[in-house]
């Protein structure tokens, strides 16, 4: 069904979908790179899988103990000394359910203070709607460039 043939409310749910959206990407990236890693893992759903070169986990607490055995070697220490950008997403919801695909990219803080890009790559996600929001079902993170 093109956007043409969907009613006004449904088109107005799409766009509203679609922020959302947006917003749990953006919170996905505040809370990485704040180190505010237990709301990372909320943005999850309870059984959401996340999987990439760095390991994998299946539910929040697993991704979460993840991300946190990261930091220090595929993630900064220091709050601020790292950043991600996350960009050029391509968003298809279905009802429920969305599909999605964004870049990735990771600058540091090198060692004269400039930043530095050190890797680039993308995200391929299967999200779901919850009665308290847009979460993640499963993420395959896949990196493209390195240093």
């Amino acid at each position: 069904m093109t956007t043409e043939q969907l009613t006004l409310e449904e088109r107005v749910q799409r766009l509203e979908d679609l922020q959302a959206i947006a917003r749990l990407f953006r919170d996905y990236r505040r809370f990485l790179d704040g180190k505010d890693f237990v709301s990372y893992s909320q943005l999850f759903a309870a059984d959401a899988e996340f999987t990439g070169s760095d390991g994998g986990g299946t539910g929040p607490e697993a991704i979460r103990s993840m991300v946190e055995g990261m930091v220090g070697t595929h993630l900064r220490t220091k709050k601020g000394d790292d950043l991600h950008l996350v960009a050029n997403e391509i968003v298809e919801v279905h009802g429920d359910r969305a599909v999605a695909d964004v870049t990735w990219i990771y600058i540091v803080r090198a060692d004269d203070g400039t930043p530095s890009m050190q890797k680039v790559g993308h995200y391929h996600d299967i999200l779901v709607r919850k009665p308290d929001g847009w979460r993640f079902q499963r993420r395959e993170g896949t990196t493209d460039i390195f240093e």
